[in-house]
């Protein structure tokens, strides 16, 4: 037998009938009976039998990750448990004392957390994150065995090179089975899979989820996945629990919920879906002054930018562009899909001009980019803005939205007195309150910030936006509403959109054309509803097949 034997990490589902069984759990701020005392998650009840997947969806302040950490008996400093019960593999671990019940669960929870990169030590290698994972009572001798024996089980190849790197030197992917490895370690009953899969490509989310259902089949595990992507749900989940305001408001077979909801919240979850968006909306009427719509705006030609990176094995050199051919229509929004890695943030940085290429051209209006005379670049610099994944981390943390608004227009020469006026016009364009202006980026939520980070791309009157996975990190319906007003703007002011994405359905949404960027090159483009309904090359064909949930 093996050092580590897959048949004893965890029971056949017929040995242990339920994984995990939390009825009528409240959470709140402690203590229960102080003044300021506040039940956070209500009355919470679930039930994960051994060797099926349970999900608990819902948005941002829902409750659904305080609940999965009431489980895992993770709950952060000044937040408790109230009353209730949580079994795990048949013990209510709120009646233990607290060593025992620590102990319980450190034994039998598995958890994998939302971004596995900040969850791992950087100073660690991954052997060593490993081995302090397993069982206190591991011989010294078996350790190494061991981790090795966790990362196979996980699907990684090249396991020795692996165990002998540090967390930056693999992928997002990689560190995600390490997680799961590591959650693994002490053979759990359960694993909580908190959003495991949302800073993932759309293939290595297939493949992450892959493993997590195989590993359910294999160990008898019972997995509770807490998640906002209604697809992912939808594919991978039996049963699923939809909570709002620390409420569950609708639970049963994901089937029957996801094609026949009753609650109105539901409803307007499913409603937000980007597919299905793209789906049932109608196109907003274009400017009555609407720019020339065959008219190039900007033409790139044999693109090409390499970097040179240092690594575990010495220095080496990545190929981020290798020749890249591109025309944007004035007017229209072209979507630029494929895995981290592809190449799409190192193009959106050389038309922004915050990279340089090694090789090609980039034309805006007619103009190479890189011959432009100083005025000239200072109205190009103007007329093409950028719009950044976090919103949070692209505004300065000590100005007010009005000075983060204005600061564009006063470094292009206007007054501040004029460009605190100007503020006010451009809150309301992108459907902010007015009296937002003097707060900080701190104080706002997720899709507020990005509506700022919006309102300050628009300040400069520009014509190209270049969009950089601008709704990747927001919940669905502030996802949806952030979307639809993209679309409204670029309507009402005639806008160019070049949009990043790794979404297919954001893509199929607000793109009228998609190109997919694959190592560097451009492997398909057209109209995007032809290119994802009837997809040509191979790698664009795997991409679509990865989206969770309904197909194009």
């Amino acid at each position: 037998m093996s050092v580590i034997d897959t048949r004893t990490i965890a029971p056949s589902p017929t040995s242990v009938a339920s994984a995990l069984d939390v009825r009528d759990l409240v959470v709140g701020l402690e203590p229960p009976g102080g003044p300021d005392a506040l039940p956070i998650v209500r009355g919470v009840s679930l039930h994960v039998p051994a060797g099926q997947v349970v999900g608990l969806v819902g948005e941002s302040g829902s409750g659904k990750t305080l609940t999965a950490l009431a489980v895992a008996g993770l709950l952060p400093q000044g937040i408790s448990t109230w009353g209730g019960s949580v079994s795990i593999a048949g013990r209510d671990v709120l009646q233990l004392p607290e060593r025992q019940a620590r102990r319980h669960v450190t034994d039998s929870v598995g958890v994998v957390f939302q971004n596995p990169t900040p969850s791992l030590n950087p100073r660690l290698r991954i052997a060593a994150q490993l081995v302090e994972a397993l069982p206190a009572g591991t011989p010294r001798r078996e350790r190494r065995d061991r981790a090795a024996e966790l990362l196979a089980l996980v699907g990684i190849a090249d396991v020795h090179k692996t165990l002998g790197a540090f967390p930056h030197e693999l992928s997002g992917g990689l560190n995600q089975r390490v997680m799961i490895a590591i959650a693994l370690a002490r053979s759990p009953r359960l694993l909580v899979a908190d959003e495991p899969t949302t800073a993932l490509d759309v293939s290595v989310q297939a493949q992450v989820l892959d493993l997590i259902d195989d590993l359910r089949t294999r160990l008898g595990l019972g997995v509770l996945l807490v998640s906002h992507d209604i697809g992912v749900v939808a594919d991978r989940t039996q049963d699923v629990h939809v909570m709002s305001d620390g409420v569950v408001v609708e639970s049963g077979p994901t089937a029957r919920v996801l094609s026949d909801p009753q609650h109105d919240y539901t409803r307007r979850l499913l409603a937000a879906v980007p597919s299905r968006l793209a789906r049932t909306r109608e196109r907003a009427p274009r400017p009555e002054r609407a720019p020339d719509a065959k008219a190039p705006q900007l033409e790139i030609r044999d693109l090409r930018r390499a970097f040179e990176v240092r690594t575990s094995a010495g220095r080496g050199r990545h190929v981020a562009l290798d020749g890249v051919d591109l025309t944007v229509t004035r007017g229209k929004a072209l979507g630029i899909v494929g895995e981290s890695g592809s190449g799409k943030t190192t193009l959106a940085r050389i038309v922004v001009g915050l990279e340089r290429a090694d090789e090609g051209t980039v034309r805006f209006d007619g103009a190479q980019v890189a011959d432009l005379s100083r005025p000239q670049r200072q109205a190009w610099r103007r007329d093409v803005q950028y719009v950044f994944q976090d919103p949070y981390g692209s505004l300065d943390p000590r100005l007010t939205v009005a000075r983060a608004i204005g600061e564009p227009l006063e470094l292009a020469g206007t007054s501040r007195r004029d460009a605190q006026r100007r503020v006010d016009d451009l809150l309301d364009e992108v459907e902010l309150p007015r009296a937002f202006r003097n707060r900080l980026p701190s104080e706002l939520s997720g899709g507020q910030r990005q509506r700022v980070g919006i309102a300050r791309a628009l300040a400069t009157e520009p014509s190209l936006v270049v969009a950089d996975e601008p709704v990747s990190a927001l919940d669905l319906s502030v996802q949806a509403r952030i979307l639809r007003l993209l679309e409204r703007l670029r309507a009402e002011r005639g806008l160019t959109y070049l949009f990043i994405s790794h979404d297919l359905g954001v893509v199929r949404f607000l793109c009228d054309d998609v190109a997919v960027l694959r190592h560097g090159q451009i492997v398909e483009q057209g109209r995007t509803d032809d290119v994802l309904a009837r997809p040509q090359h191979p790698y664009t064909q795997a991409l679509v097949a990865a989206v969770p949930g309904s197909p194009f």
